[in-house]
């Protein structure tokens, strides 16, 4: 109160200085009233924002059938009106929750503990007549989501879990919502919790006992950004360079453990670091990891990103299977430091929780990071050359096959909450291509000496957390900080129209064969058995399913191979002469066999029986590509220190 008074002196003091200096100046009459109203405008705003705080109470020690009471103290607004809301959506879910629904009997009281009349405006909001009595304290109910039975099920990384002495799920949007116009006051949540619980979360408690915790943001965002798991402790953490990571994790029958985790999730990281040069744009970061041994309720698994952390929800299994799921998805949620964390638009910054606008380029902040996840890992022989490009080729098929491929991808990201939410997947599989065709331009045009980490690390250095960028400004942007004008041409050509992904002319610049469709001309031997005899010659030892070039060549049982087109048959060379005919028999428009029959050799004659078959999607490395392909793949797939 002492503070008020004192800016309210000086508020006083100022005002009536600039009124005697004006009152003497005749022509500064119009310029005084200009600068009271701006003055007392500034003066009003950044009062609200300093004086309004929400003060927030819960406790976990009460419980009533999957529901916790939530208690939001607050100072007298002189608002006549005020609306106290819940997120329709938040940032990363790409989907229309509206966690108002899970809360119940809200009531609102006066500083005399009066109830004061409210409206239920819609399933998120309440109106509350603020103009007879002030409103003080706020209490309602907040429903357990991952229990729900309520149509439009919450993916379990955005919900809430409340289960009684065992572990609770505290995504902030689901428990604390904000006054309309005052979002960007400070939060104080106070969590009274069981001595034996311990609070996992990027956040640092302002106050911390073995009974409660308090926290402190500085605004909703940032409380919305910050889950916190609360369970027995099973926590470990390891240091990325200058980056702090810690790990938090539940597992309801102790099949995993923290430390366990960590070690597996090192090698993954340490890997991202050297990706990143060691440019980690944070300096902690954690890891929240729910385990269950029961089916989701949303039907899904998987993860969540946040700015300093992520929360999983995985099914809780033997290590051996799950550390591997682990590894892969935290490699995608931990490369969000670089997008959206360090490169964002307007819409990621500003974000609207009730009525979101979308950004246009869910490729960069999913497309991108998806394939980085699989790039870094690669490069730093994590994962093996062979597993990552069969990746990239599933990626192909399930894009080409199951998704629009036809769609412009801005057109996507925009409407991906509504019109096109069935499309929205495909953020992951063609999203990772835009990428990887977006990689292959940048080292094209810059001889090797520039890909698109190097890009994404230079958008990172120029914007960083605090500042953002205008949507439709992002290729002029990616031009100008690559000097590479041929990336914006192919953002424009493949990212905003309904051009497809030219897919073949992507990898056949690395050596990489991939058709769509391939009609392959193949032949059989004859469809014999074959085996090898005392003197290490092979024979024939099974004609019960001959096929037609078996019968029309003439083979018998006992028949001893020895040459096949002038070329001696042994033991040694047998597969290779069967897979060079089989699968290439364009090269044998003649097929003479010499064999060892009953004592006697005998020269058997056919053309190759040729069968065309159609195969889709076919996706394999040239055996003999040229210097430059080679070359361009070597720098693609290069260790990320000899970049």
């Amino acid at each position: 109160m002492l503070t008020s008074l004192i800016d309210y002196d000086i508020q006083c003091n100022f005002v009536f200085l600039l009124t005697f200096y004006f009152l003497i100046c005749e022509e500064g009459m119009r310029q005084l009233l200009i600068l009271y109203f701006i003055f007392f405008t500034w003066f009003n705003t950044t009062a609200q924002n300093i004086d309004f705080e929400y003060n927030y109470a819960i406790n976990l020690n009460k419980v009533d059938t999957d529901k916790i009471k939530v208690t939001l103290q607050f100072p007298a607004s002189n608002d006549a009106l005020l609306v106290y809301q819940f997120p329709s959506i938040i940032p990363g879910t790409y989907k229309v929750y509206d966690f108002g629904r899970f809360i119940t009997d809200l009531k609102v009281y006066d500083a005399e503990n009066n109830l004061i009349t409210t409206e239920r405006l819609d399933v998120n909001r309440w109106s509350i007549d603020n103009q007879k009595s002030k409103a003080r304290k706020i209490t309602y109910w907040v429903s357990d989501t991952w229990d729900s039975m309520l149509p439009s099920r919450v993916f379990e990384p955005a919900g809430t879990n409340i289960q009684k002495d065992k572990v609770f799920v505290l995504n902030n949007h689901g428990f604390f919502g904000y006054f309309e116009g005052k979002m960007e006051a400070h939060f104080s949540v106070k969590v009274s919790k069981p001595s034996n619980m311990f609070g996992a979360t990027s956040l640092k408690p302002l106050k911390t006992s073995s009974l409660t915790d308090t926290y402190t943001v500085e605004n909703y965002h940032r409380l919305v950004d910050n889950p916190i798991m609360y369970s027995e402790a099973d926590t470990a953490s390891v240091q990325i360079g200058s980056t702090n990571v810690f790990i938090g994790l539940y597992s309801p029958n102790k099949k995993l453990d923290a430390k366990t985790t960590a070690k597996s999730l090192k090698e993954v990281l340490k890997a991202q670091e050297k990706f990143l040069k060691g440019k980690l744009p944070t300096d902690h970061y954690t890891f929240l990891i729910y385990l269950s041994d029961k089916p989701s309720n949303s039907g899904a698994n998987g993860a969540l990103e946040h700015w300093n952390s992520s929360f999983y929800f995985l099914p809780e299994m033997n290590p051996k299977s799950l550390l591997p799921i682990i590894q892969e998805i935290a490699s995608h949620e931990f490369f969000h430091i670089i997008t959206p964390l360090s490169i964002h638009s307007d819409e990621i910054a500003e974000f609207d929780f009730m009525q979101p606008k979308m950004s246009q380029h869910l490729w960069l902040y999913e497309g991108v990071t998806e394939y980085f996840a699989g790039l870094a890992l690669v490069q730093e022989n994590v994962i093996s050359e062979s597993a990552y490009l069969e990746a990239l080729h599933q990626k192909i098929i399930t894009s080409t096959t199951l998704y629009d491929r036809n769609l412009p991808f801005t057109e996507l990201s925009k409407d991906c909450l509504d019109k096109y939410s069935v499309e929205y997947s495909n953020v992951y599989q063609k999203g990772a291509l835009i990428a990887f065709g977006l990689d292959l331009v940048l080292l094209e045009n810059s001889n090797g000496k520039y890909c698109l980490r190097d890009l994404m690390l230079d958008l990172s250095q120029k914007y960083g957390v605090n500042v953002s960028f205008k949507d439709d400004q992002l290729f002029d942007i990616i031009e100008d900080v690559s000097k590479i004008p041929e990336a914006k041409e192919y953002l424009l050509k493949y990212v905003t129209t309904s051009t497809p992904l030219p897919l073949s002319k992507m990898f056949d610049k690395i050596g990489i064969l991939y058709q769509e469709e391939k009609i392959s001309r193949t032949t059989t031997f004859g469809n014999v058995g074959l085996s090898m005899n005392d003197k290490d010659q092979i024979i024939i030892d099974d004609v019960t399913e001959l096929d037609e070039f078996g019968k029309k060549i003439g083979y018998q049982k006992g028949d001893v191979l020895l040459e096949f087109n002038k070329k001696e048959i042994t033991a040694e060379n047998i597969g290779t002469i069967i897979n060079d005919f089989v699968n290439h028999p364009e090269n044998f428009p003649k097929v003479r066999i010499s064999i060892e029959r009953n004592g006697k050799i005998i020269k058997l004659k056919s053309k190759a029986q040729i069968n065309e078959q159609i195969e889709e999607n076919v996706f394999e490395k040239e055996d003999n590509c040229t210097q430059d392909k080679q070359k361009l793949f070597d720098v693609w797939l290069s260790k990320s220190s000899q970049k």
